[in-house]
């Protein structure tokens, strides 16, 4: 059974080879729950921002629509950022429209700075998969390597044909290392790419969301600077 010749072959190895097949192993375990992982978190975090980014653009007033938002999402997060900075500069003691002008410039900055919080927390696991597409080939190159440099060890006492038995098995101890470091470190290249690329369109529409949370903002400050109708009469 091939799956019993692999066992055989980890058996036999030296405790280097088996300590690189087991780390390459833990790698491709944690590696592959990530991806899995990642994958429920974009599904998941795509829908409530498409949710709560038409609930923005349907709305008419700012506080209806920070209230219907999804609560600890990431869209509420942002949000949530805006409508404190925007509730602190309210107090500003300035002429209306001087007020608005500064208004609408700190929670542009603020804005920006809290999608930009707000995905980097979504990129840092995603540094594992890079160090592991990174390091895994490396590592089962020195597997290989060590697997080679083992078996030509006393050589010089042994006859021409233990020699080949013995290079033919250590060869293939050795190159197993280089095949295990592959398949750890393609998937994770390719899903690396693959959640970069989704972060990069969920940062897109965080900031399309921001830009409609501003629009809100500048609605709210239009009314407030517009006098509302004199019923004196």
């Amino acid at each position: 059974m091939p799956d019993i010749a692999y066992l055989h072959i980890f058996l036999r190895a030296s405790w280097i080879i088996q300590g690189v097949y087991l780390l390459l192993g833990t790698m491709s375990v944690i590696c592959w729950g990530l991806i899995f992982a990642k994958l429920i978190q974009f599904r998941s975090l795509s829908k409530t921002v498409t949710e709560d980014t038409e609930t923005l653009r349907e709305a008419k007033e700012l506080q209806a629509a920070f209230l219907n938002l999804s609560p600890g999402s990431i869209t509420q997060k942002v949000a949530q950022a805006g409508h404190d900075e925007y509730l602190e500069l309210q107090g500003l003691g300035l002429p209306p429209g001087e007020r608005a002008q500064i208004v609408l410039e700190s929670l542009r900055h603020t804005l920006r700075d809290e999608v930009r919080r707000q995905a980097g927390t979504g990129f840092r696991p995603l540094t594992f998969l890079g160090v592991c597409a990174n390091a895994a080939p490396l590592m089962g190159l020195f597997g290989t390597v060590w697997g080679i440099f083992h078996s030509f060890q006393g050589f010089s006492e042994l006859s021409r044909a233990a020699n080949l038995m013995i290079v033919g098995q250590g060869l293939g101890e050795a190159l197993g290392t280089t095949i295990v470091g592959l398949l750890v470190a393609i998937p994770a290249t390719l899903f690396y790419n693959y959640f970069l690329s989704r972060l990069g369109e969920l940062e897109r529409n965080l900031a399309h969301f921001a830009q409609l949370f501003l629009k809100l903002v500048k609605h709210d400050l239009h009314r407030q600077r517009t006098p509302g109708p004199d019923h004196s009469g």
